[in-house]
């Protein structure tokens, strides 16, 4: 069992599979919302201001 962001599960399910030759299996249950780091909620805004720029 383990705490992961939601984002580092997005390839989990190809990686697991590739490396268990398909017999293995994972499931997924929220946990709990948590705060962003202020350098990564920096960079999150900043590329959302940019994407809102661009269109």
């Amino acid at each position: 069992m383990a705490k992961v962001p939601l984002k580092e599960m997005s390839s989990y399910s190809t990686s697991l599979s590739s490396i268990s030759g398909g017999r293995a299996s994972f499931t997924m249950k929220f946990s709990s919302y948590e705060l962003v780091p202020a350098d990564v909620q920096e960079k999150l805004l900043k590329e959302y201001a940019d994407s809102q720029a661009d269109e």
